[in-house]
């Protein structure tokens, strides 16, 4: 008997950068364990020596990078030809990076006669809206019309969360398509450079490697806001920039950022222009380094716009409530992150253009132990909640149902 086999599409997969490529790795080795014949589909501006492993790992070279129109659509264009070329599997799987690609793989499913599953992190074209982006209106129709067409025919679609499963009935998704499977942290964050088995369930908390009364005696006297991950459209930072200037003044507060994009040049012009002696950069880690990145702050940062409700989850959070920090949340309260945190109380939300309440909370962690432990030990329990076995699980079952539906 012939093994299943899926290929699973998207613009980044290890060793590029991305956390949609790390999950999606975390996928094709879970689906691996489990039987399955896995190949992979990504795209890569230069020759980059590829990690030993046995998923099938198909490049394609472009350097053409998707910031316009005619970058997008030469790489739908490459992935479209590149699919086309390879052999017929049981089920295709897109994400969203880059935009639209559910339409790629509604494509090459009806051509290869695949079962066609869309896995959502982002909701397009609707989020070039919040994200302020220059489109006409014929564009944006069109770009709608096509989105609703290619989801409204896929055989399955997951959503990252709740709020997002109900803008997808808006594009008239029916409700049994729809299934919600939450993000997760990274494995290395759990258990650097062992990953083991995906899908067995842990026996006990394996979110945090120091003991909650050792957390605070660190050789830093600092208290780290830490901000890991990437800024984009849709994490706004002028209530951040706010907030670094009102706790000037605190000088055992700072904030760190980890990454070195263009965004990060941006706040650290704004920085010297403010004479912010509290915000810290320090550049993009290996990915061996990050639970060592992860548990060097005491409150972990969220940023989100409001008006992206519903059309994204920023997968950061998990990784903070993975290795047992707080969260201050700058965002809208009727969302994912949102709802985790209040069911939990692992952290805090706040307005994401209302600077004052984001440095009154985190002054308040800082400074109320207290509020502070209590916030810990609920992290740990969503930590447990969200694990990645369970979402993994999930998905597992879940493409077994479709391949043979």
């Amino acid at each position: 008997m012939s093994k299943p086999s899926i290929l699973l599409i998207n613009r980044v997969y290890p060793p590029m950068r991305g956390a949609t490529g790390r999950m999606l790795q975390d996928l094709a080795r879970a689906l691996q364990e489990n039987g399955w014949r896995v190949t992979v589909l990504s795209v890569s501006d230069r020759k980059e020596e590829q990690p030993p492993e046995t998923i099938d790992h198909k490049v394609i070279q472009s350097k053409v990078q998707p910031k316009t129109m005619f970058g997008y659509g030469w790489l739908w264009l490459r992935l479209l030809i590149g699919a086309l070329k390879l052999p017929n599997y049981d089920v295709v799987l897109t994400m969203t990076d880059p935009p639209m690609l559910v339409a790629v793989g509604r494509f090459v499913s009806l051509v290869k006669k695949s079962k066609h599953v869309h896995w959502c992190q982002d909701l397009y074209p609707d989020l070039l809206v919040p994200f302020k982006v220059k489109t006409s209106g014929l564009a944006k129709n069109i770009l709608n019309k096509i989105s609703i067409r290619s989801l409204g025919k896929c055989d399955h679609v997951v959503s990252i969360g709740h709020c997002m499963k109900n803008r997808l009935r808006e594009k008239e998704v029916k409700l049994n398509k729809i299934s919600v499977i939450p993000n997760w942290a990274d494995f290395e964050v759990i258990a650097p450079s062992s990953r083991g088995n995906y899908i067995k369930l842990p026996d006990k908390i394996h979110a945090v490697s120091k003991k909650p009364e050792e957390m605070f005696r660190d050789d830093s006297p600092k208290f780290r806001v830490l901000y890991a991950g990437t800024i984009g459209r849709a994490h706004p930072m002028r209530s951040v920039i706010d907030a670094a200037k009102i706790l000037s003044e605190h000088k055992e507060i700072e904030f760190v950022f980890v990454g070195d994009q263009h965004a990060h040049s941006v706040l650290a012009k704004e920085r010297v222009k403010r004479e912010l002696e509290n915000i810290r950069f320090i550049p993009f880690q290996p990915i061996e380094k990050l639970k060592q990145v992860m548990e060097s702050g005491d409150l972990h940062l969220v940023t989100m716009r409001e008006e992206a409700q519903g059309m994204l989850v920023p997968c950061k959070f998990y990784s903070g409530l993975t290795v047992g920090r707080p969260t201050v949340f700058a965002g809208p309260v009727d969302c994912e992150i949102s709802s985790i945190i209040q069911e939990y109380k692992c952290g805090v939300i706040v307005p994401s253009k209302d600077g004052k309440a984001l440095a009154d909370a985190i002054y308040q962690y800082r400074h109320d132990g207290d509020l502070w432990f209590a916030a810990q030990e609920a992290a740990l329990q969503a930590a447990q909640a969200y694990h990645p076995s369970k979402s993994l699980q999930s998905w597992v079952d879940l493409l077994e149902r479709v391949r043979e539906a």
